[in-house]
Order: structure tokens, then sequence, then C-alpha cells
């Protein structure tokens, strides 16, 4: 399973995205311009281990608000 997982930062990005880069389960992570200021590619593979990712990502300093998006195949 892949998503993407929007972030909102009370810190500076630049040190989320260089966090985020670290964790297991993230394919990628860059920062934005815009309201959001950080995106991120999970993968894992079953929905119990992109939960892990997902709080793996909410307890990175820095991380405001995360949301997410799963990935489908249409």
């Amino acid at each position: 399973m892949e998503a993407y997982v929007f972030v909102e930062c009370d810190d500076d990005p630049a040190e989320v995205v260089r966090s985020l880069r670290d964790l297991a389960g993230v394919k990628r992570a860059d920062g934005l311009f815009g309201a959001t200021e950080v995106m991120a590619l999970i993968e894992a593979p079953d929905l119990a281990a992109l939960d892990q990712v997902i709080i793996d990502i909410r307890d990175v300093d820095g991380v405001e608000f995360t949301d997410t998006r799963i990935i489908r195949d249409i």
C-alpha cells in the first residue's frame, strides 16, 4: 500500500523533511510551496503498517498536522 501524507509544520519545514526521510516506510519527502509545507510518499505492506508509518510521522518534532490520502488503482 502507498499513501501521500501532507504535513503542516510548526517548525522549520527543512528539518521536518530531513527527519521524515530517515523514517522507515517513507519513500520520499519533499518541501512544497503553499499552505501545505511538506509531502511524504509512504509505503507499507498493509493498513496496520501504513498506520504505524503515519504515527511515526506525527511523532516527528515540528509536525503540527497531517492529512493522509491512500493511493488506489483506478
